[in-house]
């Protein structure tokens, strides 16, 4: 599934090489050399640049005082009780988003108070959660299900959010139900 946050522009790089030979010729002499090594120099340093920006960040993974239900039964159980909506986050292991996601926001204090709203539930949607995801029709991690007790959608945030705007998606999505 692919990453929904940030942006990439590794498709724009065959228009940006130059046309013609970067070492030079035997013609156009030893100017010509130095001016091909130059660019090719240029060229490595836009390429390394580009895979840092579009490369998702590195950021461990984290298990914060988020009250995290042990499976969607039994948050869909404690929602249903305590009459809350349950909040599923989608990740995968290997997402760079989902890592930065719990490092940062999930970790944010007025986040956790916030989510005192809702029961909250992780699942791996490439792993023991994956026939959730596609029912759901979850396409990139990570994504961010509200639903009620009987299963019903009420909000998603597809992708990553800083604090702030996660914090008004989820009053929004409270004010909804």
């Amino acid at each position: 599934m692919g990453r929904l946050a940030g942006a990439c522009l590794w498709e724009n790089v065959p228009s940006m090489l130059p046309v013609g030979s970067i070492g030079g010729s035997r013609r156009t002499g030893r100017r010509d050399h130095v001016m091909g090594r130059r660019i090719a120099t240029g060229l490595l340093l836009m390429a390394t640049g580009m895979a840092v920006a579009c490369g998702t960040p590195e950021v461990p993974a984290i298990s914060g005082p988020v009250p995290w239900a042990a499976s969607l039964d039994l948050a869909r159980s404690r929602a249903a009780a305590g009459n809350k909506l349950v909040m599923v986050e989608f990740y995968a292991s290997w997402c760079g988003w989902c890592k930065r996601l719990e490092a940062r926001t999930l970790a944010d204090e007025r986040v956790i108070r916030a989510l005192a709203a809702v029961v909250p539930v992780r699942l791996d949607g490439e792993g023991g959660g994956q026939s959730e995801a596609e029912r759901l029709g979850v396409r990139g991690y990570p994504t961010i299900v509200f639903m009620a007790p009987d299963g019903r959608e009420v909000g998603r945030i597809p992708g990553y959010l800083d604090p702030e705007p996660f914090l008004q998606e989820l009053s929004d999505v409270l004010k909804r139900s």
